[in-house]
């Protein structure tokens, strides 16, 4: 038999949140998100991000981009 549990640790409304397949780390394990400039290397530029609450598939977005900025999904 098995089973399956949901622990909820802490939970907040209203907040902006991103898909964790969006999020880049780098060696020190800083975080950051690749934004669309169609002047920087690919097209695309890195932001430095940080990071709230996670549920391993989405992640607070506490500052470094704003709501209605698009990310480049990995």
């Amino acid at each position: 038999m098995t089973a399956n549990a949901e622990v909820i640790l802490e939970e907040k409304k209203g907040i902006l949140t991103i898909p964790e397949s969006a999020i880049l780390y780098d060696k020190e394990r800083k975080p950051s998100l690749e934004v669309p400039d169609p002047k920087g290397e690919g097209g695309k530029r890195k932001v430095a991000v940080k990071l709230g609450i996670s549920n391993g598939v989405k992640a607070e977005l506490v500052e470094g981009v704003k709501e209605g900025d698009k990310v480049v999904l990995q």
